[in-house]
């Protein structure tokens, strides 16, 4: 476990930008400070060692690379297609191999949109990821790989921290304050660590919003919010003191609470709330793809600062921004009557809670669909987080349902573009994420859609995969005004304009490498965290809270307070 620690330290050292995998750039850094002569093969390293073809070096395969040790997953093309050679490097116990493949073109999935595969301790096996379209036409393709041992029953260390201010029994499990639901009722606490292999248990490996799976807890705004926080990964790690697992179990979490405006910190223990499923252990509420902890332990830490999970249970994705993110001029753009209405957030004097957000405005503050689209587009180059849902019942809400969209569910916007169809047509796409992980829109451009076949080289420029089942697709924006009504939007980069200015100071590297800023051109407005005031609204230069300005100097008219959604 020390040993994996140092070079995961070791790893973070040259991942100069936060973001959880090393760039070509990065790398080239590593080289050069080993062996010089190193950085003359730079790019025959970088390529021999990005074993899944995804144009970056990932933490396990950088501890492959400076361990000497064969890589877990080899890719094997063949005439016929792509296998892949997995090794189950563990000599104790099985694990589960999860596949996420991407920008595919010309091939065929043979074992399903999202294989997986588990392999016994100690054993290597060959298994076909996709067949070529053409018979010995090699198609394109990259994937992502992740592992998690199954349960070995391991006998847990009797000393580790346990949280006396939240027990494990049914009071810390609670009840939900809402319609919406806590799910099955746990039936026994368990360390994360233990539910696969601890030795191999992380608190962060690959931060991405594939990570995020919910669990049976109604919790879909915080993972929602997680995921858009994920596209960043400095954002999660900097809300924990510790960047590894502990020892003892015991960690400290930074949390904003939007009613004192101070940051908290609130210290939890590693166990979770547990079922039994073929009679092995599993996570009552959300779960990691991988051996990664950390989403688990931020539900818990959310969940303890208000006072259960059954908490959770429904909830808002403004209130989940501003206590992540410690931003609190959050706003909102709200669909009635075919209106879009701008809204800021407030919250409720006295309460402390994912229901405790309110709305406030003005009357005449109003915007055509394609405004909202311009300043969504602004907000989203700006690495924004914004989050979107349908609400309202009846005939709107079963057409919603017949396309695989979900009443009352909190979605994850994740790119905002403009494009042309392969014809000059222009056209208007969002890309949104279901935090389930699966379930996705089943209407025009989803991924099984017939669109992208009349439109291949559009279909190329985005690097869209069919039949990927991952909850992540692209809808007209045509489609989403109609069916969704409500957005979230919190103005907060996590710091990429800064990282990008950083980058932009770099030098050219190696053979010509020139790294320089390409996240969005959008500058990020300097925006305070306390927007109580008012005065952080004329700040803001950029994005679609520019005009937020105007607010403040707006007379005669008057400001309503309506409630906030509550997302299951």
């Amino acid at each position: 476990m020390a040993a994996k620690k140092r070079l995961q330290e070791l790893f973070e050292k040259y991942d100069a930008d936060g973001d959880g995998v090393l760039s070509e750039e990065e790398m080239l850094v590593v080289f050069q400070q080993i062996n010089p002569k190193l950085a003359q093969m730079a790019p025959q390293i970088f390529e021999a060692n990005d074993t899944n073809k995804d144009g970056e070096i990932q933490v396990h395969e950088f501890i492959s690379w400076l361990c000497g040790s064969a890589a877990a997953v080899t890719p094997q093309t063949t005439p016929k297609g792509l296998d892949v050679l997995i090794t189950n490097t563990s000599d104790r116990v099985s694990k589960c191999f999860y596949f996420h493949l991407r920008n595919c073109e010309n091939v065929e999935l043979t074992n399903g949109e999202r294989p997986t595969f588990v392999v016994k301790a100690g054993e290597q096996v060959s298994q076909s990821l996709l067949s070529w379209t053409s018979p010995g036409v090699q198609g394109k393709y990259s994937f992502r790989w992740t592992s998690r041992a199954k349960f070995t029953g391991v006998e847990d260390d009797p000393n580790a921290f346990k949280d006396p201010d939240f027990p494990h029994d049914s009071s810390s499990v609670g009840e939900s304050q809402t319609s919406f639901k806590v799910g099955q009722q746990p039936e026994f606490w368990m360390r994360a660590r233990m539910l696969g292999d601890p030795s191999e248990a992380l608190l962060f490996d690959q931060i991405n919003p594939q990570d995020i799976r919910q669990g049976n807890l109604s919790d879909c705004w915080l993972m929602s919010a997680l995921s858009c926080l994920a596209e960043q990964p400095s954002r999660i790690r900097k809300l924990f003191s510790s960047k590894h697992l502990t020892d003892d179990g015991k960690y400290e979490i930074s949390l904003f609470d939007p009613v004192d405006k101070a940051w908290q910190t609130v210290v939890i223990d590693e166990f979770i709330p547990c079922v039994k499923q073929n009679e092995e252990p599993k996570a009552a509420f959300s779960y990691p793809v991988g051996e990664e902890l950390w989403v688990q332990l931020l539900e818990k830490a959310v969940a303890k600062f208000c006072g259960c999970y059954g908490m959770l249970a429904g909830g808002s994705a403004a209130w989940a921004f501003m206590v992540l993110t410690g931003v609190t001029n959050v706003i909102c753009y709200w669909k009635k009557s075919g209106t879009w209405y701008r809204r800021t957030a407030c919250c409720r004097a006295g309460k402390r809670g994912p229901n405790s957000i309110g709305w406030k405005g003005f009357a005449s503050d109003t915007h055509e669909a394609s405004a909202v689209f311009e300043l969504l587009s602004k907000d989203a180059a700006a690495q924004y987080c914004v989050t979107c849902s349908i609400h309202g019942g009846g005939a709107a809400e079963e057409d919603a349902h017949g396309v695989g969209l979900f009443n009352n569910h909190e979605y994850s916007l994740l790119q905002v573009r403009e494009e042309q169809l392969d014809d000059g047509t222009p056209m208007r796409f969002m890309v949104l994420r279901n935090p389930w992980g699966c379930l996705e829109f089943r209407g025009d451009w989803s991924d099984r859609s017939e669109l992208w076949e009349q439109n291949p080289r559009l279909k190329e420029r985005l690097k869209v995969t069919d039949n990927k089942n991952d909850g992540r697709f692209y809808i007209s924006f045509d489609d989403w005004a109609k069916y969704f009504t409500f957005v979230v939007i919190c103005p907060h980069d996590g710091g990429v304009q800064k990282r990008q200015e950083k980058r932009s100071k770099w030098t050219t590297l190696g053979r010509g490498l020139q790294v320089s800023t390409a996240l969005g051109e959008t500058p990020t407005p300097s925006i305070e965290a306390d927007a109580a005031s008012g005065s952080a609204w004329a700040a803001a230069k950029g994005g679609s809270l520019a005009s937020l300005a105007g607010f403040a100097a707006r007379e005669g008219e008057v400001a309503e307070e309506e409630a906030d959604w509550i997302i299951g």
